[in-house]
Order: structure tokens, then sequence, then C-alpha cells
């Protein structure tokens, strides 16, 4: 009797201990929206993609110098297999190809550098301009959750379905574009 009275109360007690926990209150986020709204995201973004153009356009330009390359060294090598050709002007033909192959590495040498630099800069920009502003709209999510009462935050983007009534984002972008 006593074991049987002590199991009832020790269930009696669990029972009341699991009734009283909170649900915890959920929220959503659209991170992409709050970044694209988000305005000093948004020139900091502007001025990395600036950063990086002009060598963007550089290698715009080289692959098209590369191009002019190949397409030349085609015609040279239709000259040096052509049987009507003389042997003096295949002869001129097949000594031009290295030259030309030559110049077409070193075109892809300085291709893959500007490549390099490209990546460097927008690395770069990532790091000093936009990492903090990421970072500080995550720490606009957290106080427009604490605010509002919410324990959980999720990227709308990673859900299948969620509510329009725990969508936070406005508040969010709201908070980042104020100055807070």
């Amino acid at each position: 009797m006593k074991k049987s009275t002590t199991l009832i109360l020790a269930s009696l007690l669990l029972a009341t201990g699991l009734f009283a926990q909170k649900a915890p209150v959920i929220g959503v986020v659209d991170v992409q929206r709050v970044l694209a709204d988000f305005t000093e995201f948004q020139s900091a973004l502007e001025k990395v993609r600036g950063s990086v153009a002009p060598v963007e356009e550089e290698m715009q330009k080289m692959q098209a110098s590369m191009q002019a390359i190949v397409t030349e060294g085609r015609e040279i090598e239709t000259k040096a297999n052509n049987p009507a050709a003389s042997e003096d002007a295949r002869a001129e033909a097949v000594a031009a190809l290295p030259a030309l192959q030559a110049k077409l590495q070193e075109a892809q040498a300085n291709l893959n550098q500007f490549r390099q630099q490209a990546q460097t800069l927008a690395q770069q920009g990532q790091e000093e301009q936009l990492a903090p502003l990421q970072a500080r709209a995550v720490e606009a999510v957290k106080a427009v959750a604490e605010d509002k009462g919410i324990d959980l935050v999720f990227p709308k983007n990673n859900l299948i379905y969620t509510s329009d009534a725990l969508e936070i984002s406005d508040a969010v972008i709201a908070f980042l574009n104020s100055g807070e």
C-alpha cells in the first residue's frame, strides 16, 4: 500500500510538472528578404560588387583576346594543313604556331591571376563589409524575438509550411533600418 501511494504521488508530481511547462513561442524570418531590404547591407553589397567589377571587366576583355588567339591559331593550322598551299607557306604557318601557343598560355596565366584577384576582392569584401552587417541582422532577429516573447526563430526558407502569423521579417527589417 505504501509503495502504491508513493508511486501515485510521484506520478502526480511528474504530470503536474509536465503540464506546468510553457509551450515555446515560435517565429520565422525570411533571411533573404531581410538582407535585401536592409539598406546598409545593400549599400555594402554594391560597394563590394563595385570593387570587383573592374577586374571582371578586364577578365572579359582577356577572354575575348584569348578567343581571338584561338581563332587565329585555327586559321594558321588550316594553312599549315592545306595541300594546295606552297611548301614555304605551310612551313611559315607551322613556324608561327609555337609563338601563338605561347601567347595563348600567357593570356591564360594572366586570366587565372585576375580570377584569383577577383576572388580575393570578393572574399575580402565579404569579410570586411558584409559579415559584420549579417551579424547585426542576427542580433536584430534576437532583439525582435526577445521583444515579442519568441523562444525559437527559424529561417523561413528551411520550412515546408508556416503561418504568416509567425513571420517577424518586417519587424526585423524595421529594426535594422531604424539604425538601432
